[in-house]
């Protein structure tokens, strides 16, 4: 499974994908004004 970690100010949201395509592609449609650390990450 891959997860995406979003650190906002005062919050931290998660989404997972079960392909690394998908979450790449999610990756890269968030808003980099907005969304300044993220992180792409695999686990079983």
């Amino acid at each position: 499974m891959w997860v995406i970690t979003v650190f906002e100010q005062k919050d931290v949201r998660v989404f997972e994908y079960t392909n690394k395509g998908e979450a790449i592609q999610a990756l890269q449609r968030f808003d980099k004004t907005t969304v300044k650390n993220a992180v792409l990450s695999y686990t079983k």
